[in-house]
């Protein structure tokens, strides 16, 4: 029968708002055109589905990011609901469940009634394990700078300097040669007077 079966927020945007269940089938989510629209960034564009069965309401998740509760309990299969039950769009909106065919309408809930105390969820998925991260490798450090020395200057060769010696003094002596050569032969009273003197010769 249209109009006997109604969520009431208790916790959320807009609490103590009613939505009436007209329909075989009603979306919940902050989709525009859903039936039941919450603007909240916890309730997933389409979140959940409310469908009517043999009179009963059947409530299933949409595969939502933060999950469908009923009275607490993550709903993992399609749940018949049943009145007074509490409705829980991840962990931060909340309705209570009506239903005038049980006999309930008088426990309706008014838009200006005070909300229930806040719903917390008692079964949630375990977070995420976080992924091994590898360690970064480190860039080796540099070697220290080694200390510069200048090079050593390189030893003259002292070979030519024996030679130039060498070459100087055959040089010296082809003269002296010449020399006595020259004053033997022109001037020889000159050339033997030292040896006069020192009796070397007669």
């Amino acid at each position: 029968m249209p109009g006997n079966v109604r969520l009431v927020m208790t916790q959320g945007p807009q609490p103590g708002q009613t939505f009436t269940l007209d329909k075989d089938v009603a979306n919940v989510g902050r989709e525009p055109t859903g039936e039941v629209v919450i603007n909240s960034p916890q309730v997933s564009r389409q979140h959940a589905r409310l469908t009517r069965r043999s009179g009963a309401m059947v409530l299933e998740d949409l595969g939502s990011t933060n999950g469908t509760f009923v009275n607490g309990m993550r709903l993992v299969a399609p749940h018949t609901l049943a009145n007074g039950d509490v409705i829980g769009l991840g962990d931060a909106v909340t309705f209570t469940y009506y239903s005038s065919a049980t006999g309930a309408e008088d426990t309706m809930v008014s838009p200006s009634a005070t909300p229930p105390p806040a719903y917390t969820p008692t079964a949630r998925l375990p977070d995420p394990t976080p992924l091994p991260v590898a360690p970064v490798a480190a860039f080796p450090s540099p070697p220290p700078p080694q200390p510069y020395y200048p090079p050593e200057p390189k030893k003259k060769s002292r070979t030519g300097l024996w030679i130039g010696c060498g070459c100087g003094l055959l040089l010296l002596l082809a003269v002296l040669i010449g020399v006595v050569v020259y004053m033997d032969a022109y001037y020889p009273d000159t050339l033997y007077l030292p040896l006069q003197w020192l009796g070397l010769t007669p």
